[in-house]
């Protein structure tokens, strides 16, 4: 593991009583049917929070985080229920952590869902559940989740992703991992490089998303370029559960990016009130395994998505709303439907 650690922030007490006084106006929306006043109304309350947490939060948005994230510790996340069996229950989304975590979201840009993923809430529950313990999914456990950027195959993609901790697994064992361009990209050579900048790889459409949307097949994206844009901050678009070579060398390249990044990751173990803002354009990552418990015990986070510029969706957000709302077996960069 890298000694690097994500650029981070610990709230002071009062930081913390700023947060909890700011997101008390969200009360009077239900972020489910009135996303759009509840995101509104976080933006304008973040306006508020303390200068020093706001210039940390411009400052990683506008030049990225050391690892390609940002940490915010210390935010108020209770009172927690039990955590529960199913991330299907959308117990999160109502809890006053859920406002507390779209008022420090609303520094970084405006939240927003895919209706496939937990019924497009803007706000959804990480936890364990039974049955996907092995899978490549947020609700797995005993599996490690492999090292990705988030929902590489739409070009809707978050530009950010924002993890909050409410509740830790009990013995501690789960670490969220992370590595960015900045920190893998020098341990490739430059013939590597360039053909990752090549439209020579495919992507799978991810298994929830599937699910959500009652596909039943798998559906194949591409072909994509793995990274773009300029040299000096390229844009990363791969995730390695799903993302191939569509020949032999593109695969190499793909490999010796794999090892590259298992080279550099760094590790943060989230404990309850840790907030991590991931640079999804700029950074991997993926989480260890743990053990999942019953009775209520389990390791719970909220997860959002987080857009700088939620117009670019605005031909798959029926009625100008939130919610994404793609048909991903009619998309025109579909491969392979099997």
């Amino acid at each position: 593991m890298s000694t690097i650690t994500p650029s981070q922030i610990c709230l002071t007490r009062t930081e913390q009583d700023d947060f909890r006084r700011l997101a008390q106006p969200l009360e009077d929306y239900d972020p489910v049917a009135e996303a759009d006043e509840f995101v509104l109304t976080a933006y304008l309350q973040s306006a508020k929070l303390p200068v020093r947490v706001r210039r940390a939060a411009a400052r990683f948005r506008r030049q990225g985080g050391s690892a390609g994230g940002f940490l915010i510790r210390g935010l108020p996340v209770d009172p927690l229920p039990p955590t529960p069996d199913h991330a299907d229950y959308a117990v999160g989304v109502g809890l006053p952590a859920a406002r507390v975590f779209a008022v420090a979201a609303a520094l970084f840009g405006e939240q927003y869902g895919f209706r496939a993923e937990l019924a497009g809430r803007i706000v959804q529950d990480i936890l364990p559940v039974a049955g996907f313990e092995d899978t490549q999914q947020s609700i797995s456990s005993r599996a490690p989740l492999e090292l990705h950027c988030e929902t590489v195959f739409t070009d809707h993609r978050a530009d950010v992703i924002g993890l909050l901790c409410l509740r830790p697994d009990p013995e501690r064992m789960a670490g969220t991992v992370l590595t960015s361009t900045s920190m893998f990209l020098p341990l490739l050579d430059e013939k590597t490089i360039a053909t990752l900048y090549q439209p020579r790889f495919s992507t799978t459409v991810d298994g929830s998303f599937l699910r959500g949307g009652g596909i039943d097949h798998a559906i194949t994206i591409g072909p994509i370029r793995v990274l773009d844009g300029g040299a000096t901050r390229p844009r990363l678009r791969c995730d390695f559960a799903e993302t191939r070579g569509l020949d032999d060398e593109a695969q190499a390249a793909l490999d010796a990016l794999y090892k590259a990044a298992c080279a550099t990751l760094v590790e943060v173990r989230l404990d309850a009130g840790d907030m991590l803002l991931i640079d999804n354009h700029d950074a991997f990552h993926g989480r260890t395994p743990f053990t999942s418990h019953h009775g209520g015990h389990n390791r719970w986070l909220l997860r959002t998505f987080i857009t700088r510029d939620l117009s670019r969706s605005s031909a798959d957000r029926p009625g100008d709303g939130r919610i994404v709302d793609t048909d991903y077996a009619a998309s025109s960069n579909v491969l392979m439907v099997s």
